[in-house]
């Protein structure tokens, strides 16, 4: 296996800034923007999906093979850099236009879990609270510099390793397809 890494070619610095900027450009998107944040619900899809493009594109841009461990530490530094950038986003919208992302995504959601629980009782104390917190999503909010802070730490450490694993997972499926033909 040393004998493999020596003979590997390094993905070159401009290759490694392309798959940290790419991968946190898609995560702003799909945590900003008004009905793409839908991507999220499943599992931090959204999330996941950037790493995996922002790999695979870098990987067939630069035509370099990168060990799984070298696309989930550039898909980790994504996820933090995303994080980062989504917060700072997500903080601006809210302090300028009074508008926070997703909230239309979870209104649909909602609507949809209150369609489905039309005419079905037993389902009152989840309608209801339902209801509740999709009120309290509408509600105005402020947010200071420390919910800021706080923000940033915890969606960089929660989307870091979810971009990471994506980001391996793009060297899986290239590696597969390549044994195929």
């Amino acid at each position: 296996m040393a004998a493999e890494n020596v003979n590997q070619a390094q993905l070159p610095f401009k290759g490694k800034v392309y798959a940290v900027v790419l991968g946190a450009l898609i995560i702003l998107l799909t945590t900003t923007v008004p009905y793409l944040t839908l991507l999220n619900i499943l599992l931090f899809a959204g999330i996941f999906l950037s790493g995996e493009i922002a790999l695979k594109r870098t990987i067939l841009q630069f035509q370099v093979p990168l060990l799984s461990s070298e696309a989930f530490f550039l898909g980790c530094v994504a996820g933090i850099a995303g994080g980062f950038l989504s917060e700072i986003a997500t903080f601006l919208l809210i302090q300028n236009f009074n508008y926070r992302p997703g909230v239309e995504s979870l209104a649909l959601v909602i609507r949809w879990a209150l369609d489905m629980a039309q005419g079905k009782p037993e389902l009152q104390p989840q309608v209801q609270a339902l209801l509740a917190a999709q009120k309290l999503a509408l509600a105005p909010v402020s947010l200071r510099f420390s919910d800021l802070v706080m923000n940033i730490a915890f969606s960089s450490a929660f989307y870091a390793p979810i971009a990471g694993l994506g980001g391996a997972f793009a060297v899986l499926r290239l590696k597969r397809k390549a044994r195929r033909g």
